[in-house]
């Protein structure tokens, strides 16, 4: 009896301590984020054909009819950006530096394709990046992505590939004459449109991972380099995308946090379930970082502007005071919309959130995802845009970076297979040199 009861009490012991460690799991890393002070600015939905192409294109409808679903009211005059918008936030973003002198950087993960009636041809028409449908026609807009890429302030990542399932909307779209007529003039919504999620369940893997082949390929045309992270649309997702993505090489994943899991339910018990599984992912998939999004700069879905800009400051602090990189939430409605005044207010509250994180003392290192998920992992972290280099060492010893020289203008994801580079960094470094096999001169 003596014996069982050893046994017992050993099993007990034991499922106590695993439970603990599932309960309290953190995100692995090498380095100390209480001393980087880190800060990403991720930005979703840019590249969508939608909601709207201009000002005017509900004009005579009843929207509200068409009953595409729930979302905040400043989204339905959301549109696709255009040269202005970039510029705009490219100055913004230029005019802050971090400590080690470089500029603020947006990560604005892309959408990689529109869908779009043909009324001529009575047909649907798929467009890829860098083009939009003849409705969303933005003279100059890939001009000034080059530029800001060049500049070292535009980052893209992967979104999606439509951010909706096509074949929804197709069922969908002339379902009504209201319908008929949104579809005719360009507007992206459609009846249950919130429901049609690109990466649902029911959706054939199969078709899936074609559309994710599809969107490596125009990324990789678009941008010259393949993605080195990646967020759901609308944040649904499920295990099995996970794997698909890794399958492709994507490894970094936003927001995990924010993940709506079918099938996990509502209220207590399915927030307990998703916590549950959010922190089993972290332990039983070593292979993934999973990124999470701990300050939200959403300005334009509130009447008080101001609360917004210093709430989002302080969870920047409170970031960095747990160990964490603060990871800004804030979406392309804020700087993409038909009314100027809506798209006024976003640049001036990233520009005040700017102003209040660069006085920091010490300041901020502005990253990516990827040089998050670099450091993370191995302490040291590259990254490419135009014809410098800009290596980062965020341990306390000396260590060499590898840097594959044949990724034509990347990001360390490892997706290099030829000639590498070796450079030293020194402990909390920031070096930035130029690319190899680049003249610099002027």
């Amino acid at each position: 009896m003596k014996r069982w009861g050893a046994r017992l009490f050993a099993g007990g012991l034991l499922v106590a301590v695993l439970g603990l460690g599932l309960l309290t799991a953190t995100p692995r890393s090498v380095v100390d984020w209480r001393r980087l002070r880190v800060v990403a600015l991720e930005s979703d939905d840019w590249g969508l054909a939608g909601f709207i192409p201009a000002a005017g294109a509900w004009d005579g409808l009843d929207r509200q009819a068409l009953m595409p679903g729930r979302f905040p009211a400043v989204y339905w005059e959301s549109t696709l950006e255009d040269a202005a918008t970039v510029d705009r936030l490219a100055g913004v973003l230029a005019a802050h530096r971090g400590r080690d002198g470089l500029p603020a950087v947006l990560q604005p993960n892309y959408v990689m394709a529109s869908l779009a009636w043909d009324e001529t041809a009575a047909a649907w028409r798929t467009t890829t990046l860098p083009d939009w449908p003849p409705a969303y026609a933005r003279p100059g807009l890939w001009r000034a992505v080059t530029e800001a890429r060049r500049a070292g302030v535009w980052h893209p990542e992967l979104h999606a590939h439509l951010h909706y399932d096509p074949e929804r909307r197709r069922e969908a779209a002339f379902s009504t004459p209201l319908a008929a007529e949104a579809t005719r003039r360009g507007i992206m919504l459609f009846p249950a449109s919130e429901k049609a999620r690109e990466l649902a369940p029911w959706r054939p893997a199969a078709v899936m991972a074609a559309e994710l082949d599809s969107s490596l390929a125009i990324f990789g045309r678009a941008f010259g380099r393949r993605p080195g992270s990646v967020i759901a649309p609308d944040y649904h997702w499920h295990d099995a995308v996970e794997d698909l993505w890794q399958s492709r090489g994507l490894r970094t994943i936003q927001a995990k946090r924010e993940q709506r899991v079918p099938g996990m339910g509502a209220g207590r018990a399915g927030r307990v379930r998703k916590y549950v599984s959010r922190q089993w992912a972290r332990i039983a998939r070593p292979g993934r970082t999973y990124l999470e999004r701990n300050c939200r700069l959403e300005p334009v879905q509130s009447d008080d502007v101001a609360a917004v800009v210093a709430a989002c400051v302080a969870d920047t602090r409170r970031a960095w005071a747990r160990g964490e990189p603060a990871i800004v939430e804030t979406h392309r409605v804020n700087y993409a919309h038909t009314d100027p005044a809506v798209v006024a207010t976003g640049a001036a509250a990233l520009a005040e959130y700017l102003d209040a994180i660069s006085a920091a003392d010490p300041g901020p290192w502005f990253l990516c995802d990827d040089e998050i998920a670099q450091l993370s992992r191995r302490g040291t972290s590259w990254r490419r845009f135009s014809d410098r280099l800009v290596l980062r060492n965020g341990s306390r010893s000396v260590r060499v970076v590898a840097v594959p020289v044949d990724v034509p203008d990347g990001s360390g994801d490892g997706s290099g297979t030829g000639s590498v580079r070796f450079y030293r960094v020194g402990p909390g470094e920031t070096r930035v040199v130029a690319w190899p096999g680049t003249d610099t001169r002027r």
